[in-house]
């Protein structure tokens, strides 16, 4: 059996409608700040985890690091029981109430080389419903700073040139001999 160009574009305009129609809200989505941070340093990361439409409120967020990201803390909620497994943090027994949003932190030391980092999050319901999010954060190489040697190199480049003025102007005005 062949398909008419218009029973293409019905199914794909219908795949589109289902895809829009099932995924989550436009603004419910899962952020992170910073979303640079610099190689081989300790940084401290906070997950914003939404509530877009769900009424029996969110209870359990878990991040799950990517590998090179060494774990030292977890911001400690009041309200939410900390605990870990496998190198994951998870909050649980709070809430999120519907439309509203918490925030979530951790330390660590970010991998030594340039890339993006992806964290896993997972934000769950009271019934047991859980939406998975990737959210990456962007790791910048060691930058040198040119600043501080590009000022001193400045400040005896004009010393010389001003020697050299005051030079020529003394050969200048002196008395012919």
């Amino acid at each position: 059996m062949r398909c008419s160009g218009w029973s293409s574009r019905a199914i794909w305009a219908s795949s589109v409608a289902a895809a829009l129609v099932l995924a989550p809200s436009a603004w419910a989505h899962l952020s992170v700040t910073p979303t640079k941070v610099p190689a081989g340093r300790l940084v401290d990361l906070t997950f914003s985890a939404p509530n877009a439409d769900d009424a029996a409120g969110i209870d359990r967020v878990t991040v799950t690091p990517p590998p090179g990201f060494a774990l030292d803390d977890a911001e400690a909620k009041p309200g939410w029981t900390q605990s870990r497994a496998g190198g994951s943090v998870t909050w649980t027994g709070g809430n999120i109430p519907l439309r509203e949003y918490a925030t979530f932190g951790l330390r660590g030391t970010v991998p030594d080389r340039a890339g993006t980092i992806v964290f896993g999050v997972v934000v769950a319901d009271r019934n047991g419903t859980s939406v998975p999010y990737r959210v990456g954060v962007e790791v910048a190489g060691e930058q040198t700073d040119y600043g501080k040697p590009a000022l001193a190199l400045a400040v005896v480049a004009a010393v010389l040139a001003l020697a050299a003025f005051f030079v020529a102007l003394y050969v200048w005005l002196r008395p012919p001999r």
